[in-house]
């Protein structure tokens, strides 16, 4: 079989065997129009899906349309998401930064209020009288 036959060929060498046949030939007949047959067989069939591939065509094109047009709408909600979960990270993130920012507060806070209290005893203790200055006062007075 060559490689380009067409189907018209293959009808042309059928004629041309029918020609040829009589009563001595039938045996070589049967075998050689089986076979061509069998490759009329396998045009029509290449010929047909050849048809329906071209109909289909049309159809796939706009299947191939609409899910393209999906594709886009998922890629946009796609990165509408990524663009949320930045937001949602970054928010995250400056929520450690305030918590952290929040333990340190109530550290300083603690410790101002440590400081105010030993100011305060120390100055309670300053503010109290010496009995040694008092004693010294009025030792000061009875000798005069």
């Amino acid at each position: 079989m060559y490689p380009n036959r067409y189907y018209c060929s293959v009808l042309m060498e059928c004629r041309k065997a029918l020609e040829k046949l009589n009563v001595f030939t039938v045996f070589f007949f049967k075998k050689q129009f089986s076979m061509l047959l069998e490759e009329l067989q396998v045009h029509g069939n290449r010929m047909e899906a050849a048809i329906q591939d071209k109909a289909d065509l049309h159809r796939y094109h706009s299947e191939a349309k609409v899910v393209h047009d999906e594709l886009k709408v998922l890629n946009m909600n796609k990165e509408e998401l990524e663009a949320q979960i930045a937001e949602m990270q970054l928010t995250v993130s400056k929520g450690e930064e305030l918590e952290h920012l929040h333990k340190q507060k109530i550290q300083l806070s603690h410790e101002i209020n440590m400081q105010q209290e030993e100011l305060f005893e120390l100055t309670e203790y300053l503010s109290l009288p010496n009995d040694c200055a008092l004693h010294s006062v009025f030792f000061e007075e009875e000798e005069e």
